[in-house]
């Protein structure tokens, strides 16, 4: 049986991997159209902020280590340029042919539909552009960053750690508008301006362009002069190989996948940010590009072709970001997704601090909790605090509960630990449920 797998990040090592476990006899191919696999695109920023510069610390592990270890054969810089039933001939001109296939080939940015000019402007997804990325950032002085979501957030960070000035545009009223309502947007604004970030809320990008030695973005209300722009404005799944293959593509716009990651061809499995899933609380169609959902569908993938039936039951939605002292994570849905998907949410919004009152040091910690008023199940949570490990912990928490379909009760009731050196005796997630019990 030769499996080949097309894309070597975290869907592709994943299933190539658990496929070599289950089944030794095997024969495993992945190609990989840069010279890494098994990388971190989330180090990117720390890697612009100058925390490290080992370039080999973005892959979890080495290419030779998966040939000579894992016995995988891991062909690198070679795309898949065509792609048929049982074959995929790559630009090297070699034709390898399949008994399963995997399609891992990840997202890439979604760019304006603008006119845009200039060398000096760039996007932001895959390790192997990150080195030159450092080298124009270390160059310039003004950064202007188009976008407000997660790479944004990060990248400001970055830029402003290694003392760039900065100006973030967006047309959102808020930063992170897919994950926070506007309440605690609020919280994300007043860090941003609190560490010199200038801010261009609810403006639409015109153009990108060039003015002198400068770059010049134009939007609806204004024009602004930097020496760099990056455009953080989303990404979008590569599904150029699975129409080739005419599979069925989903309401996302990703490749659509049953539970068990097989596609709508026989013997063809799609995993990844390529790949769409089903929220659990709405039971829709969802997609979740974040490494640890590839990471899991990879796995579902490559046991399933291995032949130990295993099903991926969707996510929650949960995700986690920081800006310089604000953490800020969440799960499940925003009050105004739980509306428009039918249900009648209600929330409540707790500050709380960390640590017993006599114990010295500890923050603070934001609650956003939203239920269903009718059901009373968990909705999502949004939480923000100083200490990213304390908020980690009490996201992971609701989004546990909100896989298994928990109420607020059940959060209430929920025995957690107590100990004053990190943490109050009431925790703030039942104090954030005690609001919705009834007198």
């Amino acid at each position: 049986m030769r499996v080949v797998i097309i894309g070597g990040g975290a869907a592709g090592m994943s299933a190539a991997s658990r496929v070599r476990r289950l089944r030794p006899d095997a024969e495993v191919v992945v190609i990989e159209r840069t010279g890494i696999v098994s990388h971190a695109p989330c180090g990117i920023p720390y890697y612009l902020a100058g925390l490290f510069d080992n370039f080999d610390l973005f892959m979890h592990y080495t290419p030779d280590y998966f040939r000579s270890v894992r016995k995988i054969d891991v062909r690198l810089n070679e795309a898949v340029v065509e792609v048929g039933d049982g074959y995929v001939v790559t630009s090297s001109g070699s034709r390898i042919d399949w008994d399963y296939l995997v399609l891992a080939t990840g997202a890439s940015p979604s760019i304006p539909d603008v006119p845009i000019e200039g060398n000096r402007v760039v996007t932001i997804h895959h390790p192997a552009d990150a080195a030159r990325l450092r080298e124009l950032l270390n160059a310039a002085r003004r950064i202007g960053i188009v976008g407000t979501g997660y790479i944004a957030l990060e990248v400001a960070e970055a830029a402003r750690f290694r003392g760039k000035e900065v100006i973030m545009i967006g047309r959102s009223s808020h930063p992170l508008r897919r994950s926070l309502d506007e309440d605690m947007g609020r919280y994300v604004i007043n860090e941003l301006l609190k560490h010199g970030v200038e801010l261009r809320l609810s403006e639409k990008l015109i153009e990108v362009g060039v003015d002198g030695n400068s770059q010049v973005i134009v939007t609806d209300s204004g024009r602004y002069v930097v020496d760099l722009v990056i455009l953080a404005t989303g990404i979008k799944p590569n599904t150029e190989l699975a129409r080739q293959l005419k599979l069925r593509i989903g309401e996302t716009g990703a490749v659509w996948v049953d539970e068990h990651m097989r596609t709508s061809r026989n013997n063809v499995y799609a995993a990844g940010d390529v790949a769409e899933t089903r929220h659990v609380l709405t039971g829709k169609p969802y997609w979740h590009p974040f490494g640890t959902t590839a990471n899991k569908m990879g796995y579902v993938a490559g046991s399933n072709i291995a032949g130990f039936s295993m099903r991926f039951p969707g996510v929650a939605g949960t995700s986690m970001t920081r800006f310089m002292n604000l953490y800020i994570a969440t799960t499940g849905l925003t009050e105004r997704e739980a509306r428009n998907y039918g249900f009648k949410p209600a929330s409540t919004v707790i500050r709380s601090r960390i640590r017993a009152r006599y114990y010295p040091g500890g923050g603070d910690v934001i609650i956003k909790l939203i239920i269903d008023e009718d059901s009373h199940k968990i909705l999502g949570a949004q939480i923000m605090s100083d200490d990213g490990s304390y908020a980690l912990g009490k996201v992971n928490t609701v989004a546990g509960l909100i896989m298994k379909g928990a109420t607020v009760e059940d959060l209430f009731f929920t025995d957690m630990a107590y100990l004053p050196a990190v943490t109050q005796v009431w925790d703030p997630l039942i104090i954030a449920a005690r609001q919705f019990l009834k007198a």
